[in-house]
């Protein structure tokens, strides 16, 4: 188990690209000469008396059709606070009903990889995270980035949405889309992070114990002589470097027994955000979320979106 001691001590070798500030830029200006072409189609067999729920489309990066579920609360009109959810590296998409209870309208994006993008983009379990990894230009990751960015750009089209308290939170994967697309994305004023994916990327290889990060191990094994190239790659997405760019408040979870995502990882994330933030460190938890993280994840998101925390 990671001890509190162990994560002030690490030191990460992530390293900054000069123009890892002009790079993003460029990829969120390209965005912005890409049609949305948002749809919305109600599901009424997954929807309550108390929570309409939608399938939602819109166009990304490479014209790739990207998918969502969209839960709104059946009474009122809103402008209601918006939680946007990321997914786990694995996992598709939750249908996340539980905030609309609470007056939140909720967006949980099916970044390309999942199963409704697989005609266009599918890299298969391991995959993801080497495809395209020659260049930042080409690497799978510039697309997962701007899907997520996307689901904003989905959100500021909706009446109901209130623009200015939208929020994010995701686990693995999405604690690390979480801690990049609010870097990235200014309307998005705070956030909970559990356990994130993409942290620290030169370290993490060598400290996992398993899959995802092992897929990196295997590729520099095949070609020895890219690792300098890879590394450089990896540090235009690497959650360490965005997280220094977060100012508004945030909070990260982390399971001290994590092997998947090394709790020393996490920290460095945790240590490089700008604004309000607080760490949680959880004893005798592997990688996940714990039921004592959904407590405090609530709770936070609850009090920084302005919500009676005793609903």
């Amino acid at each position: 188990m990671a001890t509190a001691t162990e994560l002030e001590s690490f030191v990460s070798s992530v390293t900054c690209p000069p123009d890892f500030d002009s790079f993003w830029e460029g990829v969120l200006a390209e965005l912005k000469d890409i049609p949305l072409e948002p749809e919305i189609t109600p599901v009424p067999l997954r929807s309550t008396p108390d929570v309409n729920v939608y399938e939602v489309h819109y166009l990304s990066m490479g014209s790739i059709r990207i998918a969502g579920w969209y839960c709104i609360p059946a009474k009122g009109f809103g402008p209601f606070p918006t939680l946007i959810e990321f997914p786990g590296y694995k996992s598709e998409p939750s249908l996340p009903r539980a905030w609309v209870q609470r007056g939140v309208a909720t967006l949980s994006v099916a970044v390309r990889g999942k199963l409704r993008s697989h005609e266009d983009f599918n890299p298969g379990y391991p995959g993801l995270l080497v495809s395209g990894i020659d260049s930042p230009d080409t690497y799978a990751y510039r697309g997962v980035i701007s899907d997520c960015s996307r689901g904003i750009d989905f959100l500021l089209t909706r009446p109901e949405v209130d623009k200015e308290r939208i929020f994010a939170h995701g686990a693995s994967q999405g604690g690390g889309l979480t801690l990049i697309s609010t870097a990235l994305r200014s309307e998005i004023k705070g956030g909970a992070s559990g356990c994130p994916f993409l942290c620290a990327l030169p370290d993490s290889p060598g400290m996992a114990l398993t899959y995802p990060y092992n897929e990196l191990n295997c590729y520099l094994r095949a070609y020895p002589d890219r690792r300098e190239q890879v590394l450089t790659v990896l540090s235009y997405f690497d959650a360490v470097n965005f997280a220094s760019r977060i100012s508004c408040p945030m909070s990260i979870g982390i399971p001290l027994e994590d092997t998947i995502c090394p709790p020393e990882t996490q920290y460095a994330a945790y240590r490089n955000l700008a604004g309000p933030k607080e760490v949680w460190l959880i004893p005798n938890a592997a990688h996940g979320t714990p039921a004592e993280y959904l407590d405090m994840e609530n709770a936070w998101l609850q009090k920084i979106m302005g919500l009676n925390t005793a609903a």
